[in-house]
């Protein structure tokens, strides 16, 4: 049965009981409340009527009394309506009827209700009688002992009740069926709200989450539970969805692991400590052999794959992961199923809820112990090799001190006056020496390159001098050979770049050297072009070709690798270490380029390599301050000139400098045909101005074409100059010329530069031009920077007297202003006293150096921006770099080069134009050097080297070499002395020595001087100090034998003495 039927039902049911319920409380009520009005109506009626029968019978007797009951009878018989009333009277004493209308009067009473009646006298009572159900009302008559009573039918006396019953009973009948159809369709229309919820309730349980009960506006009780449904399906539908989500990441991240497990390279597997492996990624089984059927199968026990010897550690694992739920990592090792042992490292943690399951992690550790093995045998490697370039470094270091001193000897040697024999055993040791030192050069490079110690400069350089130093290195082996060493420089060609100029003139001359060895006749040509320029940068491509033997592509394969030539036949028949290349390219290569080679065998071989330099916008600005120019070229504009030379390939490279130096030229290649173009450019009126002629030509050389052009007959027009070239001794060409009385305008060494080219052009047309060439150029560079530093000044911090002097007799004569501190500590104790443009800042002192000093003046405010010059004698990168970190602005290294020096300083020490033009000429200007007799040859000193640090100032010379004498004439006992009391000084000695030495140019000693320093430095024994001091004195005491020539006269100073001290 459906609940909308039982719910009708039900509501029936209620009605019907309680209207059955009112209705029966309704008559039990109105039949007591008309019962009791119906008594008391009759009592008082049945009182009215015994008054009126009283009186009747007072007054007429007991006839007129009983007329009066019937009369009172029919009274209340019509007024009440009682058609079955009956008025009775009794005796009281006997009970007989005085009164009754159908009874027998004056007869007993048989009935009992009337005794009861009599015995109560007044009241109501109920009885039955012949089958009627009457009740009696009644009322006693005193004094005459009688009662009257009325009885009437209770049905009469109901009957209104029954009719009022009926009508009720059929109003409530109406209203019943009125309420069941109000009770049925409330019930309708409450199930149908009741249906939708269910309705919504069915699509929920069946799926639907998005089903929500409609209409749940209504504010009752069923609208509650609808919006609660529909509430509840919201929460649902969130739970499910959010469920359902985190099902597909939990599914997603269980695909993941899974993944994870499987792909990774970790072995995992979950165990139990019963020794089962229950499940297991494929890395595991790969660890120890086993395969997934092994699995499967239950062969695999994680306890039988331990060695017994390790299952101590397996045990403590187990106790650690059932304390803590995981163990720490450790290494052990699980037996392989062919049976090797292999290292791993294992972890593990149980499982949420469990003490007897878990999972494990396993990393493999061959590869790694391998890979270990592999590093400790690269470090072993490493260190030997490390060691190897410290020793070869050390090595050659020292090897070089003596071989400097072997050259030096050997070339003093050779100046003196030697037999052939001699002469020709001498210069075969001063060959090998410097081939010895080029190979002692290249393993150096190559152990810094090895050690990654090899680092390149960034300082400002002339390329100029760069190909002018080129030259000279190169050319004279190109003339033993009788080779054509040609230079092709375009004019647009910049001079002043910022780079290595050491280490880029190193790769040059790696590659000229390689070019004339390899090359038997014919020429090597150098040449540098401009592949783009910008305003801050140039890029150069420089090569280097000769027409030597030549290779193959195999031969150039291995080219670059070190310690390997071509073949072994080169290397017996040409010798070689084989590693001026590999460093060439490792040079290259640090300076942004790659070195290239193109080659035939037997045509020879043509190397290339670019790089990008700086600009040296400064020297730029400096040139242009100074008020230097480009060398004026307009002089030799529209010359006519006539090129000699046998060689193409020189005449081509000449005739190209030539004319971008704006000639007209024309080219002979020999002397005959010189000749002849000569005579016909007579004749046609149109004669050279200049003749350039090579003086090594087959047939004719160029001193018979010049005697034979100047011994002609009446020529039309003047023989023109001469401009002689060769590419051999300067000395030799002369001499022949002053053999055969021929005079030329100008007289040229080969290699020939644009700048060489220009100067002797010049010089042989008689033209007052500017000078081009280097060491004009370095003049008047030198003379600039003295110029801009006139009138500074500047604080001096050195602790050599030696150097002292030096440094004030240089710069005082240059017009600066110079004081002088012995130490760091005094000299920061002068900066607080007087204000210096800058500090020239010697690196190794007593008390404070000068990297201390120079972090303790940075540290001032007012000194932050003061230009610091470093010195030291120490001239490797690695110490430019621990100078510029304490705070130094620049460097310069002992021995000073003056030119060096000045530009140094000019670079960071700024004065302005007012003071400069203030300032006049220098004190070196205006007179030079005082006129002093030439020194006598010294021993041990070379004057050449000497004068040159000098700037050729023969009298700062000769002061210095006497203070040397002076200073340096006890040097071995005070010496010894220092290193009996164990004094640091004593290195200081050694190192002032072998200083003033180098600037000096005394070769012996200086070399003597930095082995000794050097040995202190390691702080060596006293069995090894000893031999080397005494080999200080072997080559000081002759040295200083020889000063005392120079007797003690006083020499005029060429510079005013600035003041030194505070």
């Amino acid at each position: 049965m459906k609940v909308s039927t039982r719910l009708n039902l039900l509501s029936l049911l209620i009605v019907l009981a309680m209207t059955a319920l009112v209705l029966g409380a309704a008559v039990v009520f109105l039949q007591s409340d008309l019962r009791q009005s119906r008594e008391r109506l009759m009592q008082l009626e049945l009182q009215g009527a015994t008054q009126a029968i009283r009186q009747q019978l007072y007054r007429s007797g007991v006839r007129a009394a009983a007329r009066e009951a019937e009369e009172q009878l029919r009274q209340l018989r019509q007024k009440e309506g009682f058609a079955s009333a009956t008025l009775f009277i009794v005796e009281r004493n006997d009970l007989r009827v005085v009164y009754h209308p159908q009874g027998p009067i004056g007869q007993r009473a048989r009935h009992a209700f009337v005794a009861e009646m009599v015995r109560q006298g007044t009241g109501s009572l109920e009885y039955d009688y012949l089958g009627d159900r009457r009740m009696a009302v009644f009322h006693g008559l005193e004094p005459v002992g009688w009662v009257i009573g009325v009885a009437v039918s209770q049905q009469e006396m109901y009957a209104p009740m029954v009719r009022f019953m009926q009508a009720i009973g059929g109003i409530t009948f109406g209203a019943l069926c009125l309420g069941g159809v109000v009770v049925h369709l409330f019930g309708r229309w409450l199930m149908r709200r009741v249906r939708v919820a269910l309705d919504c309730v069915e699509r929920i349980e069946h799926g639907d989450l998005t089903a929500r009960v409609a209409q749940a506006g209504v504010d009752d009780e069923i609208g509650e539970l609808q919006r609660g449904i529909n509430a509840m399906a919201g929460r649902i539908e969130e739970r499910t969805v959010s469920q359902h989500e985190a099902q597909q990441a939990l599914s997603a991240s269980e695909a993941r692991l899974r993944r994870v497990i499987e792909s990774s390279m970790i072995g995992i597997f979950f165990w139990e400590v019963s020794g089962a492996v229950t499940e297991t990624n494929d890395a595991f089984l790969e660890i120890i052999g086993y395969t997934r059927e092994d699995l499967e199968a239950g062969r695999i026990d994680w306890t039988a794959l331990t060695p017994p010897e390790e299952a101590e550690a397996d045990r403590r694992a187990i106790e650690q992961l059932r304390a803590t739920g995981r163990c720490a990592s450790y290494e052990k090792h699980y037996l392989h199923r062919d049976g090797h042992r292999v290292p791993v490292l294992i972890g593990g943690a149980l499982l949420s809820d469990s003490t007897r399951q878990g999972v494990a992690f396993i990393v493999d550790l061959s590869e790694r112990r391998q890979a270990e093995a592999d590093r400790h045998a690269r470090r072993v490697a490493e260190a030997a090799s490390s060691a190897k370039s410290e020793f070869l470094a050390n090595m050659s270091h020292e090897i070089r001190t003596p071989m400097n001193a072997i050259l030096g000897m050997s070339y003093l040697a050779l100046q003196s006056g030697l037999n052939p024999q001699q002469h020709n055993y001498i210069q075969k040791v001063h060959a090998s020496a410097e081939s010895l030192l080029g190979i002692i050069n290249d393993i150096l490079d190559f152990s810094k390159i090895e050690a990654g110690k090899l680092d390149m400069e960034a300082i400002p350089f002339n390329l100029s001098d760069v190909m002018d130093n080129l030259a000279n290195l190169i050319g004279l082996k190109a003339e033993e050979k009788g080779l054509e060493l040609l230079f092709v420089e375009p004019p647009e060609l910049p001079e002043a770049l910022v780079g290595d100029p050491s280490r880029l003139g190193q790769v040059l001359l790696n590659l000229g050297n390689n070019a004339v060895k390899f090359t038997e006749r014919g020429e090597v040509v150098i040449g540098v072009a401009v592949l783009a320029r910008d305003e801050a940068s140039v890029r150069l491509r420089f090569e280097v070709s000769d027409t030597g033997i030549g290779m193959s592509a195999e031969q150039q394969g291995r080219l670059f690798e070190p310690f390997t030539q071509a073949d072994a036949s080169t290397s017996r028949r040409y010798g070689g270490t084989g590693l001026g290349l590999a460093i060439s390219r490792h040079l290259v290569r640090l300076m942004g380029g790659e070195l290239e080679v193109e080659s035939q065998p037997g045509q020879g071989s043509r190397f290339r390599f670019s790089v990008r330099l700086e600009l040296d916008a400064a020297a730029d600005r400096s040139a242009a301050a100074a008020g230097r120019a480009a060398p004026d070229r307009t002089g030799l504009k529209g010359t006519r000139a006539l090129i000699v030379d046998d060689n193409a390939c020189a005449r081509e490279v000449v005739a190209a400098m030539t004319r971008a130096l704006g000639l007209k030229v024309d080219t002979a290649a020999d002397g005959m045909e010189a000749l002849r173009q000569v005579a016909l450019a007579d004749a046609r009126d149109e004669p050279y101005d200049l003749l350039l002629l090579d003086w090594r030509m087959p047939g004719m050389d160029g001193v018979m074409c010049a005697r034979l052009l100047a011994e002609r007959e009446r020529p039309r027009h003047p023989t023109p100059p001469v401009l002689m070239l060769t590419a051999f001794s300067r000395h030799e060409v002369q001499q022949q010329l002053d053999d055969q009385g021929v005079t030329v305008g100008a007289l040229l060494t080969k290699p020939v530069t644009p700048s060489t080219l220009f100067d002797a052009c010049a010089t042989a047309l008689g033209l007052a031009v500017a000078p081009t060439t280097r060491r004009a150029r370095r003049e008047e560079s030198l003379q600039g920077d003295r110029a801009a530093l006139r009138g500074a000044r500047l604080l001096l911090v050195e602790d050599n007297a030696f150097n002292q002097e030096l440094a004030l007799d240089v710069l005082g004569r240059a017009g600066i202003e110079t004081r002088v501190a012995a130490n760091g500590q005094e000299a920061l104790a002068m900066l607080a006293r007087h204000p210096f443009d800058g500090v020239l800042m010697d690196c190794q002192m007593p008390v404070m150096d000068g990297y201390a000093a120079t972090q303790a003046l940075r540290r001032q405010p007012q000194w932050r921006d003061l230009p610091v010059i470093a010195m030291t004698a120490n001239a490797m990168v690695g110490d430019r770099e621990k100078a510029l970190a304490a705070g130094m602005n620049d460097h310069v290294a002992k021995p000073i080069d003056m030119e060096e020096l000045f530009a140094t300083l000019a670079r960071w020490i700024r004065r302005d134009a007012g003071a400069v033009r203030a300032g006049g000429n220098d004190a070196a200007a205006g007179s030079g050097p005082p006129d002093l007799p030439e020194l006598p040859e010294l021993p041990g000193v070379d004057l050449k080297v000497g004068l040159a640090g000098m700037m050729g100032d023969r009298a700062l010379y000769r002061r210095l070499l006497r203070l040397f004498r002076d200073r340096e004439t006890d040097f071995l006992p005070r010496f010894l002395a220092l290193r009996a009391a164990h004094d640091a000084a004593a290195m200081r000695m050694a190192h002032d020595l072998k200083s003033a030495a180098a600037a000096l140019g005394m070769k012996e000693v200086h070399a003597a001087a930095q082995a000794l320093e050097q040995a202190c430095l390691r702080d060596a024994d006293e069995a090894e100090l000893g031999p080397l001091a005494e080999a200080v004195d072997r080559v000081l005491t002759p040295v200083l034998a020889g000063l005392q020539a120079l007797g003690d006269e006083a020499v005029p100073s060429t510079g005013g003495r600035p003041r030194a001290g505070a």
